[in-house]
């Protein structure tokens, strides 16, 4: 390896440091309201789990997935949040109607953000890296293969399994709500991602007390 992409896999990789400080769901919508947890789980922890459930979940799958793949998009997927940050897809009333989540202009907006901030960090790989990288999270983004959209809809059920762990049923009615309209929204893609998604929304029905704001 030559002393100049020696540097550049150094610096790309130490700035991937940054995505283990970013703390998922923290200040968003209902989150402001709901007891604190002890510690909040960051973007690179949930990029761990997710990878884990593209794993589990690769022979369960109707039809044959490139896992290298696969786990390649799961890795670099949420890179562009180190500058574009952990937007939420509850938005400002808590449905997403204003967030990307439900808001098409809002989704081209954090999509174009979102680009940005993959071709600023990618582009301290060497070229033929970086170009592969950009690639990858671009097909990711535009849902053209199997593979992009396992990892999506697997995306949104890896959170609801957080939301599910941290409140343990505890939730405001909406976002109950929202958490079976937007973290399924996907799973068709597959019986098995389905299947395995519709049983953590019912685990979460199953343990759901509605919460206030004087209950713990």
């Amino acid at each position: 390896m030559d002393t100049q992409k020696l540097k550049k896999f150094f610096e790309f990789a130490t700035e991937l440091e940054k995505l283990k400080k970013i703390e998922r769901f923290k200040g968003q919508h209902y989150w402001k309201d709901y007891p604190q947890p002890t510690h909040f789980e960051s973007v690179a922890d949930h990029t761990w789990r997710l990878g884990m459930l593209v794993i589990i979940l690769t022979d369960q799958l109707s039809k044959k997935i490139d896992l290298e793949k696969a786990l390649k998009m799961v890795l670099i997927h949420d890179l562009p949040e180190i500058i574009a940050g952990d937007g939420s897809p509850l938005g400002d009333d808590g449905m997403g109607q204003n967030s990307y989540a439900f808001n098409h202009e809002r989704a081209q907006e954090r999509h174009n953000e979102e680009k940005e901030a993959a071709i600023s960090i990618f582009n301290m790989l060497p070229a033929e890296e970086a170009k592969k990288f950009f690639n990858l999270w671009l097909e990711y983004e535009r849902q053209e293969s199997f593979e992009s959209k396992v990892v999506k809809s697997l995306d949104k059920i890896e959170a609801l399994m957080q939301v599910l762990e941290y409140r343990k049923g505890h939730l405001f009615k909406d976002h109950l709500e929202f958490n079976k309209k937007y973290a399924l929204k996907g799973s068709e893609i597959d019986p098995a991602i389905n299947e395995f998604g519709n049983h953590i929304f019912s685990e979460m029905e199953k343990e759901y007390k509605e919460f206030t704001k004087d209950v713990i």
